[in-house]
């Protein structure tokens, strides 16, 4: 629960947070947010704001535009070669440290000693992304003592929205930030439960086998490392990977992903954001701690993320730019002959035994008087044991693979996967006149519904024949993989991909209708090789 006295710096109060202003008991609501944004605003020229998206219940999710010089659109950005970084919190309403802290920096570049992390590049701040669960108020043990739920107005979790696109928040951000700003990198602030390791905050970044190894591999060895020294140098915190043990035995064997629910698919926004070659990075404090140290975990992170963001901003520009030139250049290169392949399932793997920092006890007891639950005396205080000789399993590897086509041809009545598609910033165009083209086909032998990570998905048994030729009418939707949102269109659409459209039950009613639920039926979306062309 320690902090430096003094770690957030003496403000007047209209420049304090809504945490400062209550002694660390209190969140920041949506309309605490504004008023903070406004009075930044009238005091500081390097902002611009827009409208991320207008949520069900009608509260708007601003995103804050930090530049110098000032920029107000996604060209100027572009104009000044600058790479954008995008950061956001309370996707998870419940989770709000992260929204605190990214107020907190926001203030310290726009107001105090850190606008020179403004020289080298362009940040986008959405303290609040959750806008509908962040004002659905609930009490809780602990700091703050009122919170909002994990949810959105539906019901929701918008952190399993990415792949599927039903939320109006998601398709916001999609849209108005992600597709015209093209971040060059990702933050999305969470946090843990009760949890048994000695970390003050832990990290990850997309694991998805299918996306492009170049901007994760730079993440995971060059960025992760920096930024964790610089983390343990300036602020005094210990940070690791998003992992947890099992809690059950001691000493702990082994630090998973799949243990922290950090899974190697596609449907969290940090993992999607891989797949468009591009770099991403999750963080989660522990839960047990005070909700300044939480702050204060979260405040030490980003500001050592954006120290490093700031350093080496050309050189993750080009790591990206490189990612999308070999994407094309792969696809027009071993596609058509059917070389080209890549994966639609994945699994950890462990890169070697590491020390790990652990508590043999977190229990929770009453504060005496009340029936507000705290950490039991004794319980992760203190020190951390180090353990030697755990198994550090968060290494991506693939584990079944499929060809790689030239492109796809999408029926015309299947309009809805063309438009989420394209909210993926994937290009799709129209056939304007009829095309025949050589390629494979996927037959559907049975369509099968499963329980797979709290969700019902779609799997389909079933395979591949070919080579055959068909010939698609105009107005046929085609996509063709020569784009750098290559991998992510082949996840999406790949039949047997894990979490694509498929898994997600995006195709599950245009099956039925092709009678999948008597017989074997042909995948309607077409794999192509290339185009055959009439003979004269």
């Amino acid at each position: 629960d320690e902090v430096p006295k003094g770690w957030n710096g003496k403000w007047p109060p209209k420049f304090q947070i809504v945490p400062e202003k209550t002694g660390f008991t209190r969140k920041t609501s949506t309309l605490d947010l504004h008023e903070f944004v406004d009075v930044l605003k009238w005091n500081a020229e390097n902002m611009y704001v827009f409208t991320a998206f207008t949520s069900a219940l009608r509260k708007v999710a601003p995103a804050i535009v930090l530049a110098s010089p000032r920029v107000t659109s996604p060209e100027e950005a572009r104009k000044s070669g600058k790479p954008v970084i995008y950061l956001q919190g309370n996707i998870h309403p419940g989770e709000p440290e992260g929204t605190e802290a990214l107020l907190m920096v926001m203030r310290d570049i726009l107001l105090g000693a850190r606008k020179h992390l403004l020289d080298n590049q362009i940040l986008i701040f959405c303290p609040i992304f959750n806008v509908d669960g962040t004002d659905t108020f609930v009490t809780q043990d602990g700091t703050p003592h009122i919170a909002g739920v994990r949810s959105n107005a539906g019901g929701y979790d918008l952190n399993r929205d990415a792949v599927k696109l039903e939320t109006i928040e998601v398709n916001g951000l999609y849209q108005s930030v992600l597709n015209r700003w093209d971040p060059v990198l990702l933050f999305d602030a969470h946090l843990m439960g009760r949890v048994k390791h000695g970390y003050a905050n832990t990290y990850a970044t997309s694991t998805v086998p299918t996306a492009h190894p170049g901007p994760r591999g730079y993440v995971w060895d060059t960025l992760f490392p920096a930024v964790r020294e610089s983390v343990r140098r300036d602020f005094g915190l210990e940070t690791f990977t998003h992992c947890l043990f099992d809690e059950r035995r001691w000493p702990p064997t082994v630090w998973s992903h799949d243990s922290a629910i950090w899974s190697v698919e596609a449907k969290f926004v940090v993992s999607d954001y891989g797949l468009r070659n591009r770099m991403s990075i999750i963080t989660e404090t522990p839960g047990h701690p005070t909700f300044e140290r939480r702050i204060y975990a979260q405040y030490a992170y980003i500001l050592s993320l954006l120290e490093f963001t700031s350093a080496h901003a050309n050189e993750m520009q080009k790591v990206c730019g490189d990612a999308d030139a070999d994407t094309v250049a792969k696809v027009r290169a071993q596609a058509e002959s059917g070389q080209l392949r890549n994966w639609v399932e994945g699994k950890y793997e462990s890169w070697g035994q590491i020390d790990l920092l652990a508590y043999r006890t977190n229990d929770a007891a009453y504060l005496p008087g009340t029936s507000v639950r705290v950490t039991a005396p004794g319980s992760a205080s203190g020190p951390p044991e180090v353990v030697h000789g755990v198994e550090h399993l968060t290494k991506p590897v693939g584990t079944k693979d499929a060809s790689v086509p030239r492109g796809y041809l999408i029926p015309a009545e299947l309009k809805d996967v063309a438009a989420k598609l394209r909210v993926h910033n994937i290009r799709v165009q129209v056939l304007d006149k009829p095309m025949k083209a050589a390629g494979e086909q996927f037959v559907v032998d049975r369509m099968v519904k499963a329980r797979a990570g709290g969700f019902e998905m779609t799997r389909l048994e079933g395979g591949f024949f070919g080579p055959t030729v068909r010939e698609f009418p105009a107005g046929t939707y085609f996509l063709d993989m020569a784009q750098p949102m290559a991998n992510a269109a082949f996840y999406y659409l790949e039949p047997q991909a894990a979490d694509g459209f498929v898994g997600w039950g995006l195709l599950d009613e245009v099956l039925r209708s092709l009678g999948v639920e008597k017989h074997p039926v042909v995948y309607p979306i077409f794999k192509y090789r290339k185009e055959v062309k009439p003979t004269t």
